[in-house]
């Protein structure tokens, strides 16, 4: 007797289930809540049942920030036609970092309105994100900015920090999104 091989198509969804259990639960993602490139509000509603990017920082920045965005850009072009993929940079630089001047920075990044957003809220809020909801501030240095990057899974869960400045972190977190992604 033979016995009747079969191939079928990985279901990703299940992949997908089980590469996120493998990820602790860190904490559940903070509200977020502020204005974006485009003038339009942002809330947490805009990332609900999506997977999501976090990270922090500010348009002047002359080292951190430009290397992290580019390693964001990078990400951005891989997964742009992913629907469930969204991108939140925070300014920590709020009075600065106005509409008009993120939006020029975004359009450096070629950042979509719709699907990278680039936030500027109330510095308090900034501060309270950074050092209690995301985690990455330390009480020294509440508003400095950080080179880490925070995935937040389509539960609204943080699930891990990644350096955003470390090419091996960058590639793991890539490799992750694509088992994780349904597309």
């Amino acid at each position: 007797m033979g016995a009747l091989l079969g191939c079928s198509k990985p279901d990703s969804k299940n992949n997908a289930e089980k590469v996120i259990v493998n990820l602790p639960v860190i904490k559940p993602a903070p509200y977020i809540s502020g204005e974006n490139y485009d003038g339009k509000r942002i809330t947490s509603k805009d990332v609900e049942g999506k997977y999501w990017l976090a990270s922090f920082m500010f348009t002047t920045c002359p080292d951190i920030c430009p290397r992290l965005n580019s390693q964001l850009s990078a990400l951005y072009g891989e997964f742009k036609d992913y629907p469930d993929l969204k991108f939140v940079s925070i300014s920590v630089d709020p009075e600065n970092d106005t509409k008009d001047v993120l939006k020029k920075y975004a359009e450096r990044y070629g950042a979509k309105p719709d699907k990278w957003y680039f936030l500027r809220m109330q510095i308090d809020t900034v501060k309270n994100l950074s050092l209690e909801g995301f985690r990455i501030a330390t009480l020294d240095a509440p508003l400095s900015h950080s080179k880490r990057i925070v995935l937040v899974d389509d539960k609204g869960q943080i699930r891990g920090y990644y350096d955003g400045l470390e090419r091996d972190d960058v590639d793991k977190l890539r490799k992750l999104l694509h088992t994780m992604l349904p597309h």
